[in-house]
């Protein structure tokens, strides 16, 4: 005698796509991800600028906290260890929060290179003050991609005369 037959068992084979419908739907996936691709490569380089700039931010926020509680001068320092660097302008290696009097070097932050970092002061230094107020007399720090079709995505970092910070996008401050 045979087994009763379900009248909701599958038949086996007739679940599920066919191997013709899937590479169909790998192919529309494949091809819609070229689609984007541009896209994601604006917001990788948007967000390597962002970080760029908070890494920058945060690093002279401790040299400024450490020089106001150690009493000691304190310096963002431009590294020099990639080829092709221009003059003490370019600062697109990375920096270095250094003690002035001892040479210490209390963090150290290397770049890949793949930003356009420019301070606008050809000491390659920011100095801070043993009061912890940056001796910057009105300096910046651009930060942009090297494409020029990603120009829009600069940033630049302002310290004006009385040691205030503030970032605003674009190339110059105001």
């Amino acid at each position: 005698m045979s087994p009763p037959v379900s009248r909701n068992r599958v038949a086996f084979g007739s679940s599920g796509f066919s191997w013709a419908e899937c590479l169909c739907a790998v192919a529309l996936i494949a091809t819609l991800s070229m689609l984007a691709l541009p896209s994601l490569e604006l917001l990788a380089q948007r967000v390597r600028v962002d970080m760029t700039r908070d890494r920058w931010l945060s690093d002279l926020d401790l040299a400024r906290s450490w020089s106001a509680r150690v009493g000691a001068m304190s310096a963002l320092s431009r590294r020099t260890g990639c080829p092709g660097l221009g003059d003490a302008r370019d600062w697109r290696c990375g920096w270095q929060v250094i003690v002035v009097n001892s040479g210490e070097v209390l963090r150290d932050t290397p770049l890949r290179g793949d930003l356009s970092v420019v301070y606008s002061s050809s000491t390659g230094e920011l100095r801070v003050a043993a009061s912890g107020d940056p001796m910057s007399a009105g300096a910046s720090l651009r930060i942009k991609p090297w494409r020029a079709e990603w120009v829009s995505l600069a940033t630049t970092i302002c310290l004006n005369i009385a040691g205030r910070v503030h970032w605003q996008l674009g190339e110059g401050c105001s």
